[in-house]
């Protein structure tokens, strides 16, 4: 796990406060490209297992999830259709089954999705919603043969049939969107290969602007913009109190000045470890109020 310092710290050195980012290598960027895939080892999904993932996406349609025995009777989608969730299985050459979702998920939100398998029947969970259903098949267990296939499948199998067990598979579009903390039976897999996935969520340009710098916090894209005059999610909004600060930090002749302690927006607590955690905790969301309060803070406590 990586470790930087707070910003707005840089300003002041204060060696005890660092902040834990979470290793951008957990968020995966499917950017719905033709060709797109990515290939994990074997999922045996066959008796009682359960794979999760939490997704984020504005796209309505695409494939998410799919596996199968290469072209005999046994496979699994889960892929969106009008912006949620649909699971579809077959054991022993049984009529598929399938489960819709009524969560949307196509509104840039995070939602967390977990796939159960327990013999003949498959249960989908998203958020807290519950829906499961059973296969009516001679054989309860599932046999599973390919790679476990995220956010699209590989071009050459789309141009041989008999390798894809559900030929409708082939005419789904890949998924566009966010994954991440993918597991297995609670384990991360290991990725094999893939093809048009990128795993750093601050990769894409238009996540912060104006110099804004990002980091990836809490799984999420996060811009810090303390140090661009501007501020928002993505360090766009002109940020009027800027200037502010440069005023409180500097008297006329060019030295450290203290404002009043009736100043209307700030409020200070004799206990020094709560004014700093509030400050830091604010400057999560890079915002200049949250600045100025940790730097009056810290001279405050010196001076007075």
């Amino acid at each position: 796990m990586m470790l930087r310092l707070c910003p707005g710290a840089r300003l002041l050195w204060v060696g005890l406060f660092v902040c834990t980012l979470v290793d951008a290598s957990a968020s995966l960027k499917f950017s719905g490209a033709e060709g797109q895939w990515m290939a994990f080892p074997m999922w045996n999904a066959c008796c009682e297992s359960e794979m999760s993932f939490n997704m984020k996406t504005k796209s309505s349609r695409g494939l998410l999830v799919y596996f199968d025995d290469e072209g005999f009777c046994d496979f699994l989608e889960l892929l969106m259709n009008n912006g949620k969730l649909s699971l579809r299985f077959s054991i022993f050459c049984a009529e598929p089954v399938a489960v819709l979702s009524d969560v949307l998920v196509n509104d840039s939100q995070w939602h967390a999705v977990m796939v159960k398998r327990n013999f003949q029947n498959t249960t989908l969970i998203v958020d807290n919603e519950v829906k499961w259903v059973e296969v009516k098949s001679k054989r309860r267990d599932m046999t599973v043969f390919s790679h476990l296939f995220l956010g699209g499948i590989p071009p050459e199998l789309r141009s041989v049939a008999l390798r894809l067990t559900s030929n409708a598979v082939k005419d789904q579009v890949p998924f566009e969107g966010w994954i991440t903390d993918l597991k297995v039976n609670d384990s991360v897999p290991v990725i094999l290969n893939s093809a048009g996935v990128d795993s750093d969520a601050c990769d894409d340009d238009n996540v912060c602007f104006n110099g804004g710098v990002c980091s990836v916090i809490d799984n999420e894209p996060t811009c810090n913009c303390s140090e661009t005059g501007f501020q928002g999610k993505d360090c766009t909004e002109e940020d009027n109190r800027a200037e502010g600060l440069a005023h409180l930090m500097m008297g006329d002749q060019g030295m450290f000045s203290v404002p009043s302690l009736t100043h209307p927006r700030l409020t200070f607590s004799p206990l020094l470890p709560h004014c700093f955690c509030s400050a830091l905790n604010e400057l999560k969301s890079s915002g200049s109020h949250a600045l100025t309060e940790f730097l009056l803070c810290f001279l405050l406590h010196f001076l007075l």
